[in-house]
């Protein structure tokens, strides 16, 4: 990790669609950064950014971001297969990088990826949203404090309605060569990661699923389900969609997320319905059912962790090494699914 420097951070943000939204916002409006620079191929993009967020500048080419010596954190929003490349550039031009999630379309580029930042002693950071949220958070809590005893069982779901975007051929979402897979490499891939992180280490993924709606063939599996073996003996169960209808998906796309643990003296019942913004999170035990309120969890800010992690040394809430172990399970999901058979995840320790 990099020394302290009480000098504003330089950000460049690669990508200037939806997603980057949320860091152009922070970081525009922070006094621990600047300058910051957007880059996108779209002009249409660049205005827009520019004109949202009040960027120091935009750029066509990335490459000429990353040959500025105040430029010293890169942010990649761009589609998956493009992680890999712009990462290496971006660390062997000697800047610290924050990667969107997925980290990689495999895990041979992921471990490129760590290996050259460490040779290199930069950092890389991997952005998995779900891991700052309150109901992560707590599970977590739960588990260190042995609330639940053994963890035996696990039942997940992340049930979204992206049909529109899935469906179009010529949208990146799911694309095959563009995204590298469908459903489970980007929605699925967050809660494949919080069960990698409730459970540990995973041993074996049996899969099915496949092109079940959308009819686009240059995409990947908009339905799946999995059956995961962990090395602790504990098995989940998780079902990826990006075509279930929810309400309000007439409007725009919707998101249905469940996470319930099984544990030997007590179970987790959590959810979260993005058409009411509504959570739910239960703890049942032989005695009794609390339904915690989660708005006192004290989440840390994302963006100004990841600040704290290139800056402090402080430890990532969510390392690149557990982004790239559910790659892992991902791939020998999509193995599976390919075979028919139950097939051994290349966990790395």
């Amino acid at each position: 990790m990099n020394a302290p420097d009480p000098s504003p951070i330089g950000v460049l943000v690669v990508g200037l669609g939806f997603v980057a939204g949320g860091y152009l916002e922070h970081f525009s409006h922070s006094n621990r950064t600047h300058p910051v620079i957007g880059a996108d191929l779209d002009p249409d993009a660049r205005q827009r950014a520019t004109a949202s967020y009040g960027l120091d500048a935009s750029i066509e080419r990335y490459q000429d971001g990353l040959d500025r010596d105040d430029i010293h954190l890169v942010v990649v929003c761009t589609p998956h297969h493009l992680h890999h490349p712009i990462v290496t550039e971006a660390l062997r031009a000697g800047k610290d990088v924050i990667c969107e999630k997925p980290i990689a379309i495999s895990t041979e580029e992921a471990d490129q990826m760590m290996d050259l930042a460490t040779q290199l002693g930069r950092t890389l950071l991997v952005s998995l949203d779900m891991r700052y949220g309150p109901d992560a958070l707590k599970l977590q809590q739960l588990i260190r404090c042995d609330t639940l005893g053994r963890i035996f069982w696990a039942r997940a779901s992340y049930l979204g309605y992206e049909t529109t975007r899935f469906g179009d051929p010529t949208n990146w979402r799911g694309d095959l060569e563009r995204a590298g897979g469908g459903v489970l490499l980007d929605g699925g891939y967050h809660v494949v990661d919080l069960l990698n992180t409730y459970l540990g280490p995973a041993k074996s993924v049996q899969a099915q699923g496949g092109r079940l709606v959308v009819e686009a063939a240059n995409k990947g599996e908009d339905n799946v389900g999995l059956l995961v073996e962990y090395e602790s003996g504990a098995v989940a169960n998780l079902v990826a969609s990006f075509t279930t209808r929810n309400v309000g998906c007439d409007e725009g796309p919707t998101l249905f997320l469940s996470m319930d643990l099984s544990g030997t003296d007590g179970t987790v019942f959590s959810g979260y319905d993005s058409t009411r913004l509504k959570r739910h999170f239960d703890v049942v035990t032989t005695t009794k059912r609390e339904e915690i309120d989660l708005s006192s969890i004290d989440a840390p800010a994302k963006n100004d962790h990841f600040l704290d992690c290139v800056t402090k040394g402080e430890t990532p809430l969510a390392t690149a090494l557990e982004a790239r172990n559910a790659v892992a399970v991902v791939e020998a999901a999509y193995e599976s699914m390919r075979t028919g058979s139950r097939v051994m995840v290349a966990w790395r320790g």
